[in-house]
């Protein structure tokens, strides 16, 4: 239910910009359960009213766009009045429990073809629970970050690669 009081779509005080992304491990033949990633994404609420806490929640990683190859929970935190936090998402099969995501041979097959060619795509996938709070007053929200495409280099036959961005990449959050 909607609240006159509620925060305005326009007025989104969470922040979410992608810093860096690596990779290490990259194993095809092994299905990819050896490789892991690492995605650096700043948290920052720019509010001077309103505090925020992110629940925890368990993100994924897709290889252009649409196929998941891997996860990473995150732990719940709290971001004060005009306060950030850079966090460090490792996705790892560790990560994912004892539930995998299914990886398609197709896939499997146009990432062995990218990693010859030396660069592939990903996208960050979160589904937030994010509590606001002012005073006695709060709202919860359930959001859908949409975070850009990521295009990163690999270094020939060694499964690493990555990149750290000049300027951040700024997932957009509807509210």
């Amino acid at each position: 239910m909607a609240s006159r009081y509620a925060p305005k779509p326009q007025q989104q005080p969470l922040i979410l910009k992608i810093h860096s992304i690596t990779m290490s491990g990259l194993n095809v033949s092994c299905f990819l359960t050896e490789t892991r990633w690492n995605v650096t994404v700043l948290f920052a609420n720019w509010n001077s009213m309103l505090e925020m806490s992110i629940h925890s929640f368990e993100s994924s990683l897709y290889y252009n766009y649409s196929n998941p190859i891997s996860c990473a929970v995150v732990e719940a935190m709290h971001l004060g009045l005009k306060k950030q936090r850079l966090v460090e998402m490792q996705f790892n099969r560790a990560q994912c429990g004892e539930e995998q995501p299914y990886v398609d041979d197709w896939v499997l097959e146009r990432i062995r073809k990218d990693e010859i060619k030396g660069e592939m795509s990903f996208v960050v996938g979160m589904k937030l629970r994010v509590s606001y709070r002012t005073g006695i007053l709060g709202w919860d929200y359930d959001l859908n970050p949409h975070c850009p495409k990521l295009d990163m280099q690999l270094v020939p036959s060694t499964g690493n690669g990555g990149i750290i961005f000049d300027h951040p990449k700024i997932c957009l959050v509807p509210l």
